[in-house]
């Protein structure tokens, strides 16, 4: 038998006046005024009252007197909260680990959701502590945060406990078991094995229980130590869920005005659904298309945006095939997904030729001029100051070298033709007729090309430094290749487009120009090489992110706001560098900078491991296999009988009372 007291010393000396109050108005002497009776029936009760109100007479039996007393023992008694321990590991101090990611906010549970349910789970173990014992409080999301350092102050722990939210972020638990490794593994003074080694502090070991539905990775390279890991996993065993894993949307690399959406959804439970998947622009409902998946089977949606041509925020959501607008399952944050088509702008290219009319043409199109603005100069422009300084600035955002090479690689990115950038590349060939015989489709460069049926009278494979990747492989060897360098890429082609005879005539040595691929791949390489591409898709973060966006670097602040929310002003750094920290909530955010958009992007949750909300039934720690204890080992308390039993003499009393006065 063990108790727990739930007063402080100060209010049990309050409780103590309880009782004696109860006696001396048992005893205490009342004045009665005089009054004439006809009747001497009445005497015999007015002497025993007499008899009890005498102050300093000795006490007589008196059954209420004895049920009031034992009814306020009993609630003494309770108020001790007496019980008996089950079994436990004696180790006195205690690590709760509480799940906070978004898979936490499923609703499969006796309680609001699973992190409710946790939360009490935890507070009856704060409940059932000893006095001596100490605990502490770990949230963990995809990072871990201590809410209250170990105490033996359970009024600490529970105020601890109520202000632990949960999150929208994915589950990453190695944060929180570092952080409580840190007091059950004191760390050493020096390396292993220096003969001034000694113990920083004692061995603190503790039981580290694990609230959560296992929805993290195993973790290899941890050493529990003196942890002993306890797993109670949170949720049902059969949760439904159908969530929407990726959304994003491009515009059409041959129209730009139009554009495409693209979803994918997975059905995560173990029943077949039937639902919608529909398609909003800017707010308004644009499309919608009915899906039906088998228990984890995927499917990909695509819908087509015609006359897109300016910025537009778009939101893809679940709902019901019954018309109600919203999709019931156990887990919701993941029925809802958001991108954006940002604003076009243009890129600045530097084209270094000494004439190329297929690389003109191709730059100045109509779909091209939207993005490009394209800056056409002689090789003897190398030599300029002007050069030197856009260059060395960085001021353009792509410099084409056709069939020439600088002194020294500006600080952008490149594309060179029938050129090498440095000491770097070489050539692997010798020159001669060249038969394309491999395409990298993955690249985003490659896409929407067919270039099998080309033509090259002369070209030559190149080797470029570590890193490199092939984008187009011929007989010879690879014609197409891209290299990083330092933080920029250089993109070097293997054939020339046109040469120039002995003459100085200009002849065409592939009928690359003439095929429809060429304003295109010219397109991809504005896109995704230019940075372009960056125009076009609003970028996707993850909740908690923090978010960093390039603007203007005269613009001075930006106004950062989710939907028609309220607005954050931001200050730009150097080089029109802003960072966004309030990224907790999914949605499309706008950027706006004197009433106009200058970007988008969107936050969303994009996690197969959070939307897999079956809870895991073990998982691994330093090699160790965790699994669910299903219920812990708890105190037997008696608190709830003892009241019980109070309200049973609390009755008796009452009626003993009204029977007497009968």
């Amino acid at each position: 038998m063990s108790w727990i007291s739930t007063l402080a010393p100060w209010q049990w000396a309050i409780f103590a006046v309880v009782p004696i109050g109860i006696i001396l108005l048992y005893f205490l002497k009342l004045r009665r005024e005089p009054i004439e009776i006809p009747s001497t029936y009445l005497w015999s009760r007015t002497v025993e009252d007499l008899h009890v109100n005498s102050l300093f007479q000795r006490i007589r039996n008196n059954l209420l007197l004895l049920l009031q007393l034992l009814a306020v023992l009993l609630a003494a008694l309770a108020l001790l909260r007496p019980g008996q321990q089950g079994e436990t590991s004696g180790l006195g101090r205690k690590v709760f680990l509480l799940d906070a990611s978004a898979s936490m906010m499923t609703e499969d549970v006796e309680q609001e959701n699973r992190f409710a349910m946790a939360k009490l789970m935890i507070r009856e173990q704060i409940d059932q502590m000893e006095d001596q014992d100490t605990a502490m409080l770990i949230t963990f999301s995809d990072r871990a945060e201590v809410m209250q350092s170990f105490t033996s102050d359970r009024g600490r722990l529970r105020a601890a406990l109520d202000r632990a939210q949960v999150t929208n972020r994915p589950t990453d638990i190695i944060g929180a078991l570092e952080a409580a490794d840190g007091l059950a593994n004191p760390r050493r003074s020096s390396e292993a094995g220096d003969v001034n080694d000694i113990q920083v502090a004692d061995p603190l070991p503790a039981d580290l229980l694990i609230f959560s539905d296992g929805g993290f990775r195993d973790v290899a390279d941890f050493n529990v130590g003196n942890l002993v890991p306890t797993y109670l996993k949170i949720g049902s065993d059969s949760p439904r869920n159908v969530g929407i894993t990726a959304f994003s949307a491009d515009r059409n690399v041959e129209r730009p005005g139009d554009a495409q959406a693209f979803a994918t959804v997975v059905n995560f439970g173990k029943d077949a659904e039937t639902f919608n998947v529909s398609l909003y622009v800017d707010g308004q409902w644009r499309d919608a298309e009915a899906v039906t998946l088998e228990p984890d089977e995927e499917g990909s949606l695509t819908f087509a945006l015609s006359d897109q041509g300016e910025a537009a925020t778009l939101e893809a959501r679940l709902e019901s095939d019954d018309g109600d607008r919203g999709f019931n399952d156990d887990f919701s944050i993941d029925n809802f997904a958001y991108a954006g088509l940002r604003p076009l702008r243009t890129v600045s290219v530097l084209v270094i030729t000494q004439g190329n009319r297929p690389l003109e043409l191709g730059l100045t199109t109509e779909s091209a001029a939207k993005i490009c603005v394209a800056d056409f100069q002689p090789p003897s422009y190398m030599e300029s100051p002007e050069y030197t300084a856009r260059a060395t600035a960085g001021l353009d955002d792509l410099i084409i070298y056709d069939r020439c090479q600088p002194k020294t690689l500006p600080l952008t990115n490149t594309f060179f033709v029938a050129a090498l950038p440095n000491a770097d590349w070489s050539w692997a060939s010798e020159p001669g007729q060249t038969i394309l015989v491999d395409i990298d489709r993955t690249h985003p460069m490659m896409q929407y090309l067919e270039l099998f049926s080309l033509l090259i009278f002369e070209g030559r494979s190149v080797t470029g430094p570590v890193g490199t990747r092939e984008l187009v492989g011929a007989d010879n060897g690879t014609v197409l290749a891209l290299a990083p360098r330092d933080g920029y890429q250089d993109l070097v082609l293997g054939f020339a487009i046109v040469t120039n005879s002995d003459d100085g005539i200009p002849q065409t040595n592939t009928n690359w120009f003439a095929e429809r691929s060429w304003p295109v791949f010219l397109l991809n390489v504005l896109r995704h090489l230019a940075g372009a591409a960056d125009a076009t898709n609003a970028a996707s973060f993850l909740p908690g992110d923090t978010v960093r966006l390039r603007v203007e670097s005269q613009i001075g602040e930006v106004q950062i706001a989710r939907g028609s929310g309220t607005a954050e002003t931001i200050p730009t750094g150097q080089s029109g560098t802003v960072e966004f920290v309030d990224s907790e909530m999914p949605g499309n955010y706008r950027v706006m900078a004197d009433e106009k958009l200058v970007d988008l992007f969107a936050i969303n949750l994009f996690s197969r491991m959070e939307s897999q909300i079956n809870p895991r039934s073990e998982f691994e720690i330093g090699y160790e296999k965790i699994e669910t204890s299903g219920t812990m080992e708890t105190r037997y308390e008696f608190w709830r009988w003892l009241l019980l039993l109070l309200l049973v003499v609390l009755a008796l009393e009452w009626w003993l009372y009204n029977k007497r006065i009968a």
